[in-house]
């Protein structure tokens, strides 16, 4: 059966499956890659922080707060640059799917059960913390430099 026989029903279905697998696939890409650090942010990251937070303290307790709503249940928490608006945000975001559209994520931060549970049972917000002193800067430098050239 080729494409063009199948029903719009099991069509779309399909293209929703892809979807699925693309925002985790990147998602669970950009995590890895953050983790591994000393947690202390510096560089571009840092500077682009001040610049729109007022404080890596203010920027922090934002992030974290988004973490700690998504705690109990399932998405993730990103730093992300918004090319549409030339903004950057910490977005809620409840599945691999509802990403705001046109972002580019510079710090992902993984809120599904999975990544916490086996160590930290339902105290998402240990996690969260242990998160934080994980981050790997010099990754989102990197993202945070690209966003530069965009």
């Amino acid at each position: 059966m080729k494409d063009k026989d199948l029903t719009g029903e099991v069509y779309g279905d399909a293209k929703r499956q892809d979807r699925i697998g693309t925002g985790s696939r990147v998602l669970h890409e950009k995590y890895f890659a953050n983790l591994g650090g000393n947690g202390k942010a510096d560089g571009n990251a840092l500077k682009t922080i001040k610049a729109n937070w007022g404080s890596y303290e203010a920027w922090e307790a934002e992030f974290k707060r988004v973490g700690n709503a998504l705690g109990g249940g399932s998405g993730w928490t990103v730093f992300a640059y918004n090319c549409h608006t030339k903004e950057f945000h910490n977005y809620w975001s409840s599945d691999h799917t509802s990403n705001p559209p046109f972002t580019m994520p510079l710090l992902v931060l993984d809120m599904y059960e999975h990544a916490y549970q086996m160590d930290y049972g339902a105290a998402a917000a240990k996690y969260v913390d242990a998160f934080m002193t994980n981050v790997n800067w010099e990754e989102v430098n990197k993202r945070v430099e690209m966003c530069a050239k965009m």
